[in-house]
Parts: structure tokens; sequence; C-alpha cells
């Protein structure tokens, strides 16, 4: 019987329950088994175990056997929200005006499926180029007129625009926000809609509270989290930490990085 060299029996009885495992603890389980072990040695095993589909990556230094890479994709699907006519439409119109410009669309009601008591209102987002977000308010305001508002504080949001059912928030873009394509338009990725909700708690109060919670562990118990995304996003608006402690205190989810 041919040896086995890369222990794959010992390595699937040892991560085939773990959410996931890092490349430091792979190295960790070959060198306690191999005479010899050095990082030369590593490397020829990991690319190995890489090429043949054994383990599979999920995050930045995190991985799953390759036996449990169904049951992870099942239970967290890729976050895709369907295009409503009105964010395609503001799309089109701002593109037609600024084709130069960089922006991005998305709309709260995404969230409103993990939510217990969901908001009778709905906010379009669109977040812009900071030089451009003027420009691109007045533009909307004389096609959408009382409904358009340029990125408003909390007494704003409670005495204007949550008296509308639909409302649309123009707001400066944050540089290297984690975004993604959808039907040719720009669109946040959910790591970055997760950390703005946190972030401008002014605009998002309706969000806060238990539903906060709610989103959160609906979030990543639906969708694929990138979790190194999420919190280098936070990072750069300063909520890290709130997040973090969010996370830990008010919710089950089990963070794949620590």
């Amino acid at each position: 019987m041919k040896k086995d060299t890369r222990f794959l029996s010992e390595l699937k009885r040892k991560f085939s329950k773990r959410n996931s495992f890092r490349k430091s603890e792979l190295r960790a389980f070959y060198r306690a088994r191999m005479d010899g072990f050095d990082e030369n040695a590593f490397r020829r095993i990991f690319y190995s175990l890489n090429k043949e589909g054994k383990i599979v990556k999920v995050d930045t230094d995190a991985y799953i056997l390759n036996k449990n890479k169904n049951r992870y994709l099942a239970e967290r699907k890729a976050f895709e929200p369907a295009l409503s006519s009105e964010v395609i439409s503001i799309h089109n119109l701002v593109k037609e005006n600024f084709p130069y410009t960089k922006f991005s669309l998305w709309e709260t009601r995404v969230l409103y499926e993990f939510m217990v008591h969901q908001p009778a209102r709905n906010l379009i987002i669109l977040d812009v180029e900071k030089d451009a977000a003027e420009s691109v308010f007045n533009l909307l305001s004389a096609r959408f007129t009382g409904k358009v508002f340029l990125d408003p504080t909390r007494e704003t949001v409670e005495n204007y625009v949550f008296r509308l059912t639909d409302s649309i928030i123009v707001v400066p873009m944050i540089s290297r926000s984690p975004l993604q394509t959808i039907q040719g338009i720009a669109y946040p990725r959910l790591e970055k809609i997760l950390v703005d909700i946190v972030a401008d708690e002014d605009k998002y109060y309706i969000l806060h509270g238990s539903e906060l919670y709610n989103i959160y562990e609906g979030a990543f118990q639906n969708y694929r989290i990138w979790e190194r995304a999420l919190f280098w996003y936070a990072q750069r608006r300063h909520v890290n930490k709130r997040i973090r402690a969010l996370i830990a205190k008010k919710t089950r989810i089990q963070l794949i990085q620590v």
C-alpha cells in the first residue's frame, strides 16, 4: 500500500468539522507529523492540496476541506440583489449626464429580508465622488422633486426623509469602497453596506437596535461575507472595534477570521 505522505486521513479527521482553518494551522499539522519538515516541504504539500482541490480557500488565510465545499456554498450564496426599476433609472440618468464620474447605488430594501419589523420606507443611496456630489444632487432634485437629500443629518432624516415612502440620498463616496458590478451598475458589496449602516448611524438609525443584530446575523448566515474586506473597510471608516464588539456580544456569528 502506498504511504499516505500527506496524511490525508488524519487531515480529514482533524479539520472536517471545523468552520475553517488557517495556513499556519496546516503548517503546524505537518510539522508535527513529518521528519525533516521544512518550509520547502510544506510549500510542496500546500501547492498539491490546492491544485488537487483537497482544500478550498474561502477567505484570506481561511480554508476548508473540499468535502465541506458544497455545504459551505449552499449555506452562503453570493450577494447579488435584483435591481429595481428606480435604481436602473437613476443610474442611467446620472451616467448620461456625468459619464466620467464614479458612483454606486443601492437601496435599503435589500436588507429587509433579515428584519423582523420591515420599514414601510425605502432609501436609495447614491455614493458619488465628492466633487460631483452637489451637481448630481441638483440633477436628481430636478427630476425627483422633494425626494432627494444631500448627505442629510439625523434631524433631516427624522423630519423629512422618513416622511416619504421612497427617498434618494446622495452621499460623498468613500474611496476604495468594496464594490461589485450587477448588470453594468456599480453596486456596493454586502461588506460595505454592513459597515456603512453602522458608521452612518444618523442616516440609518431605523435599521439599528435589535434589527441591526438581525441584519448582521442574516447576512452572515445567508451570504458569503469576505471578512477581510469587511474589517478592512470598517477600519477605514473607524468602526472596526465597534463592529467586532457588535458581532461578539450581540450575535451568534462565528467568524472565520479572528
